[in-house]
This record gives structure tokens, C-alpha cells and sequence, in this order.
């Protein structure tokens, strides 16, 4: 990784991660204020009860999951739909920013014209990538942990940190595979249109395979099934081996990433 570069390329997208991690800042503190209020309430309960299972499961609750506690409430609210959609677009944008748009634009050619090898420029972008996720991915944690603490919520913060783990892993997959259709495709609306296409074929297929028992075989075929937030917030699973299968995954995307755009005849 070249270090000058990736300063030079973080700093076109801080702004971007500054206004990410400030919406993600203040609707968790709306969600962690508003909850005290909701948990008093025990016809909010009862309405939270009465759902039926095919609405839960596309709002990611599981279908047997309690639906009292702030794990669910903050899941159902916010981590299994809404955070996960989010940060998979970001990084999509973000990979194709990095690579088919300077490509397109033949910026990329400034980069290659230096002693810098393609291999390295590839590092730092990939760099560049996964640091702009951990950035959110820690805001969206810290955030969590300060508005729970100013609004009295107790909550164990182990699984929150497993959480945030595991959300790197999957988000740093996403981002490693809209890398390598950039690499691949070398065209800005293609390698958009299969990265975001493939991401949510694999939304698609977690919601469907949810509603039904007869298509519960779709969510194998979905990167998502394997985050469950509201059972790891409680405790009930454990996200050890997701985590290192996504990462396995990432690292075998990288390798054949780089392979291919340090063969790709770029025509800029």
C-alpha cells in the first residue's frame, strides 16, 4: 500500500464518510431516545406481538425472536435492514468510485504514469475501501454505546462489538466483490449495475426465503442469512464462524481481483 496515495484518496471521500457517520450518528440517538418511552408502553408490546411472521421476516426479526427487549427494538429499527442496505450501497459507490469511474474518466491514468506498480495502486484503493467501512462501522458502534449509556439502556456491550465485527466482515465482502467486477468490467455502469445486482439478489433471496418454509432453501444461497443481529445482540449465536468464512471469502475475492487488473489492457 502506497501511503501518500491513500491519504490523497481518503481524503476525496471524507466527506462523504463524514455525512454517513453523522446520519447514522443522530438516527441512532432519535432510536435510543425514543426507546425508554416505547418500553413503557405495553400496548406497543402487544402491537409488536400481534405482527404476523411474514412482516418480521422482512424487517429482519426472526419469527420466534422476543420483540420486549432493545436488542429487537434496535434491530428491527435499524441494524437488519436499513444499516445493512446503507453500508452495502456505500461500498459499492465507493469501490466504483475508487477504480470503473477513474477508469471511465481516465484519472487512473495519473497513478499508472508514476514508478507505482498496479498491484500497489489496487492495495491502496482496497485500503482505502475497507478503512472508509471501519470508519462507519465504528461510528455506528461508538454511537450506539454513548446514546445507550446518556439514556440509561443497559446492554451488553460484548455483543455489540461481535456485531460490529461480523458487519465488517460481510461489508468488506461486498465491497471486495464491487472491487472486482471494477477490475474486471473496467466500465463504470456495468460493474455498478452487477455489484449492486448481485447484492441484491442476495437481498432477494433472504427475504423470500424467509417467508415461506417451502423456499427456506433460497436464504443458503444469500450472503445475508448469515447476519442475524437481533440473536447476536442477545447472545444466542455465535458469529465466530460467519466471520471467518466472510473473511476467507474476501481474501480469495482479493487475490483473483488483483490477478485480473494487473492483466487488464486498460485503454486509457
Amino acid at each position: 500500500m502506497n501511503r501518500a496515495l491513500f491519504r490523497a484518496m481518503f481524503k476525496q471521500h471524507r466527506k462523504k464518510i463524514a455525512a454517513i457517520s453523522t446520519g447514522i450518528f443522530l438516527y441512532e440517538g432519535l432510536l435510543t431516545w425514543v426507546y425508554p418511552v416505547v418500553a413503557r408502553n405495553p400496548a406497543v408490546a402487544q402491537v409488536a406481538e400481534s405482527i404476523p411472521s411474514a412482516v418480521k421476516t422482512v424487517f429482519g426479526v426472526p419469527e420466534n425472536a422476543r420483540t420486549d427487549t432493545f436488542e429487537a427494538f434496535i434491530s428491527g429499527q435499524f441494524f437488519s435492514r436499513i444499516w445493512v442496505m446503507l453500508m452495502a450501497f456505500h461500498g459499492i459507490q465507493t469501490a466504483n468510485a475508487l477504480l470503473a469511474k477513474m477508469i471511465d474518466d481516465c484519472s487512473l491514468a495519473l497513478f499508472l504514469s508514476t514508478p507505482v506498480s498496479r498491484g500497489e495502486i489496487l492495495s491502496t484503493q482496497a485500503g482505502v475501501l475497507v478503512s472508509s467501512g471501519a470508519v462507519l462501522v465504528a461510528v455506528t458502534i461508538g454511537g450506539l454505546f454513548f446514546g445507550t449509556s446518556r439514556f440509561g439502556i443497559p446492554i451488553n456491550h460484548g455483543n455489540y462489538i461481535l456485531l460490529g465485527i461480523l458487519g465488517l466482515a460481510l461489508f468488506t465482502l461486498i465491497e471486495l466483490y464491487s472491487l472486482f467486477f471494477s477490475a474486471w468490467l473496467v466500465e463504470e455502469e456495468r460493474a455498478v449495475t452487477y455489484a449492486a445486482g448481485l447484492t441484491l439478489l442476495f437481498y432477494s433471496l433472504d427475504i423470500a426465503g424467509g417467508l415461506s418454509d417451502k423456499y427456506s432453501w433460497l436464504r443458503n444461497l444469500s450472503l445475508f442469512r448469515w447476519f442475524q443481529p437481533q440473536s447476536i445482540l442477545e447472545g444466542t449465536t455465535n458469529p465466530t464462524g460467519p466471520i471467518i468464512g466472510l473473511n476467507v471469502c474476501s481474501a480469495v475475492l482479493w487475490y483473483y481481483a488483483k490477478k485480473v487488473f494487473e492483466r487488464q489492457d486498460l485503454a486509457i
